[in-house]
């Protein structure tokens, strides 16, 4: 591959990513049966719906047609660089609303949903007779899996210079991804004592608590 086709895949890959981010974690949940991934694809759509509804509000709550200082935060020019969903034609004249960000939201609600689950795996406690060595293995992990997620939320905020966003769109798009991703893991933890939700199946693949020894499969 040549490096200006290498460009254009990230650049068209960075562009369309909360799409890549829904798509990618339905189709590969659903043929792999990966069940946190689709949980994960659940919480982008209910993401994707709160967003649609705050812009909505917005738009009918101020007057977008004005030349203020609002309305140029509420809304930027219709361009078919910037837009996810549907298409649009620059120079048109049209906007479209960027308050909250959807892309933003999008991104951010992946990175913290997996950040977080890091955190929360992290500081489950040690059980009782598990091996310490183990113990630190899947700290170690989950470190790595949070300076991972550390790194793709500050390349997520590089978007703040495509042109694309605006200060309060962004801004409120960061609170409402984060916001609905630390409320979305919750809400699976309490169907599921951290299993729903973890997407690195670091609990799954954990040995149940005992008094003094741990459970083992002996084989053949």
């Amino acid at each position: 591959m040549s490096v200006v086709r290498l460009r254009q895949f990230l650049l068209g890959l960075y562009h369309d990513l909360p799409n890549v981010l829904f798509s990618g974690s339905l189709v590969l949940g659903s043929v792999t049966g990966y069940l946190p991934l689709v949980w994960v694809s659940m919480g982008l759509i209910v993401n994707a719906f709160g967003v649609a509804s705050l812009q909505g509000l917005f738009e009918l709550l101020f007057d977008t047609s004005s030349k203020g200082f609002l309305a140029s935060q509420l809304i930027v020019p219709k361009n078919a660089a910037c837009n996810i969903i549907t298409g649009g034609k620059p120079g048109s004249g049209e906007t479209t609303v960027v308050a909250p960000s959807y892309w933003l939201s999008s991104a951010l609600f992946f990175a913290t949903f997996v950040i977080y689950n890091s955190i929360q795996v992290a500081m489950m406690p040690v059980a009782r007779g598990a091996s310490q060595d183990k113990a630190d293995i899947r700290q170690a992990f989950t470190l790595t899996t949070i300076v991972i997620g550390a790194v793709f939320f500050l390349l997520v905020l590089l978007r703040g210079y495509s042109g694309c966003e605006t200060y309060l769109g962004g801004a409120l798009g960061a609170i409402v991804g984060i916001a609905l991703a630390i409320g979305f893991w919750n809400l699976l933890n309490v169907c599921g004592a951290g299993m729903v939700p973890d997407v690195l199946q670091v609990v799954n693949s954990m040995a149940p608590p005992g008094d003094s020894t741990v459970p083992v499969v002996c084989a053949a």
